[in-house]
């Protein structure tokens, strides 16, 4: 699928879709990881090391395609763990994991943090063919998971202008949702008993087609993830970031990190890697940044050299506040 080609047909009138965020302001938390505390999980300890995120989708679903080398099953925690990250986002695709997902969620009973997507290109499987989970079943999927995982703190909106419209539409395979759906989500979200955030995906493409009129869609979220799609336009990450700050200078943000060409499904090139880290390293100790995600659980494991040197570039700069 090509998943980033939806821009050019979305509807936008007058309302801008909402936009979803993280909250990544840290302090400090004390007892061991996935108990509640009296420390709101969402705040981070000042070092990079506790603000960053792995983006986590099943091995199986990602295994062979875009090109990547298949035969790899590593569980998102494992993966974690290995590149010494301590927090991360399930974004269920592929219509995995499927639910129930008590036994699936115990491999996180030691992981700091844990978001969960309630929109994502989840919806179609390995063949393209669409499965059954209404936007309001994976809602309520993920409030129940909120009672059940105390180290649960943010629900993602994922490739969200795929799915948010002015108006229902049926000419699209995927559920549509409505603007003022998601912000009685978000009303929703902030209503529930244990401190949530809802979190947005944005595109650098999405900016530079959508331009001021994107505002009011991150209104309705609490962080934001900014990525680049293409490696490509890596060279034009700057100027693209400080667009995006123009409009929304002050929202809580992660910068997405590919260790993964997806848009030209290949290897990312090392001096691109080296250029999107060099990058959010001096925004995270200029404060402009809450801190990172890198992309993806799957890779981990295959040996690819962008995947080693982050790991590396994450114990070398780990402990810097």
């Amino acid at each position: 699928m090509e998943r980033r080609k939806f821009i050019k047909n979305v509807t936008l009138g007058s309302a801008v879709l909402p936009g979803l965020m993280f909250g990544l302001d840290s302090c400090r938390r004390t007892g061991v990881a996935g108990q509640q505390t009296a420390t709101d999980l969402r705040q981070y300890d000042p070092t990079l090391r506790d603000r960053l995120w792995m983006w986590g989708h099943v091995a199986s679903t990602i295994n062979g395609r875009y090109n990547i080398p298949a035969g790899n099953n590593i569980d998102m925690a494992d993966a974690i763990d290995c590149m010494g990250i301590p927090n991360v986002c399930v974004i269920r695709w592929g219509g995995m994991p499927e639910p129930p997902f008590d036994e699936f969620i115990k491999q996180f009973h030691k992981t700091k943090r844990v978001a969960w997507s309630i929109l994502a290109i989840d919806d179609i499987d390995g063949k393209g063919d669409c499965v059954s989970h209404s936007f309001a079943q994976k809602k309520q999927w993920a409030f129940e998971l909120r009672e059940k995982m105390p180290n649960l703190v943010s629900f993602y909106l994922d490739d969200y202008f795929h799915y948010v419209r002015e108006e229902a539409q049926e000419d699209s395979r995927h559920e549509l949702v409505t603007l003022d759906a998601i912000r009685d989500l978000h009303q929703e979200v902030k209503s529930l008993k244990q401190p949530t955030d809802l979190s947005m995906v944005i595109y650098s493409d999405a900016l530079r087609d959508i331009g001021p009129g994107i505002k009011p869609h991150l209104d309705n979220c609490d962080v934001v993830s900014f990525w680049t799609w293409y490696a490509t336009n890596l060279t034009a990450l700057k100027d693209n970031f400080r667009n995006y700050r123009e409009i929304v200078p002050d929202k809580p943000t992660l910068l997405g990190i590919y260790m993964w060409d997806f848009g030209n499904s290949k290897p990312i090139p090392l001096e691109m890697m080296k250029l999107q880290l060099d990058f959010a390293l001096e925004k995270f100790e200029r404060h402009e940044i809450e801190g990172m995600i890198f992309h993806c659980t799957p890779l981990v494991g295959l040996g690819l050299e962008a995947v080693e040197y982050a790991k590396k570039w994450i114990a070398e700069h780990g402990d810097v506040t």
